[in-house]
């Protein structure tokens, strides 16, 4: 999870807006004069691997510097998931869940989707399956209640089934304070959460502007 402070970029009101973004890695352009406008709360950002999903939420969620940009979503208060593992392999789930959050256990083991985790987070995280590490990030994120929430592919390593069971934690009553932008790459998530906003990568740089699927 990351937070930052951005006070030079002038901040939007939630859904997401953003207006003349411009950034470049090692002579790539990746985005110029990029916008994007959505009306949902929750957006879907779709595309084949390496197409700039990534490299787009790392750059809300304030873990990349744009070039340029006039209007954006702040940094602060945000939470950024990445598709890579994130948990310390030598502490259980638990201890992972409250070392980020600062929430001692008592604070979270009410939370309706802790029955979902609660057969393996005290083991360490490494004798936890890929499935369950990823469960356990997502009820982090979830508990923490950020302003905006960024994942990077979320539902991998997580069969049909669990995902289904998911989602109404990321989108239910306990999330309405906050903004939803998730990557895929490959499933229709955006399918399985109707007010979602869709936008394709069509995998050309540099990206301008992104096809509204929806």
């Amino acid at each position: 999870m990351h937070s930052v402070s951005s006070n030079q970029i002038r901040t939007t009101s939630e859904p997401v807006v953003i207006q003349g973004l411009s950034y470049s890695y090692r002579g790539l352009e990746v985005f110029k004069d990029f916008s994007l406008k959505a009306d949902s709360k929750t957006v879907v950002l779709r595309g084949a691997s390496g197409c700039g999903k990534t490299t787009l939420l790392k750059l809300l969620s304030g873990n990349l510097e744009p070039d340029h940009v006039d209007v954006m979503p702040p940094a602060t208060g945000s939470c950024l998931v990445l598709q890579e593992d994130s948990l310390f392999p030598w502490l259980t789930g638990i201890e992972n869940i409250s070392k980020l959050t600062r929430f001692a256990p008592q604070q979270f083991q009410n939370h309706p989707m802790y029955d979902l985790i609660a057969s393996f987070v005290t083991r360490k995280a490494c004798r936890m399956s890929y499935g369950q590490r990823r469960m356990v990030e997502l009820f982090r994120a979830i508990i923490y209640r950020p302003r905006f929430l960024y994942l990077d592919e979320p539902f991998n390593f997580l069969d049909e089934g669990n995902m289904g069971l998911v989602l109404p934690f990321l989108t239910g009553e306990t999330m309405s304070e906050t903004t939803l932008v998730l990557s895929n790459h490959h499933r229709d998530d955006g399918g399985m959460i109707k007010s979602a906003n869709i936008f394709k990568f069509d995998g050309k740089f540099p990206v301008s502007a992104l096809e509204r699927v929806n």
